[in-house]
């Protein structure tokens, strides 16, 4: 899923601060930069798991 700066412009202030604080956690656990684009990425497939199959 390819993110534009269209669409990360929709998100709130707060949201795009708490995405950077994932970004920031992210880097810190595994030593390696991602991308807003790839970071989104990755909660928008694990929010279409936890859809498809609830626990």
């Amino acid at each position: 899923m390819d993110f534009t700066d269209k669409q990360f412009s929709r998100l709130s202030k707060r949201s795009l601060q708490y995405l950077e604080k994932l970004q920031q956690k992210y880097t810190e656990e595994f030593g390696d930069f991602i991308t807003k684009a790839e970071l989104m990425s990755i909660i928008v497939r694990y929010s279409r798991e936890q859809l498809n199959n609830p626990d």
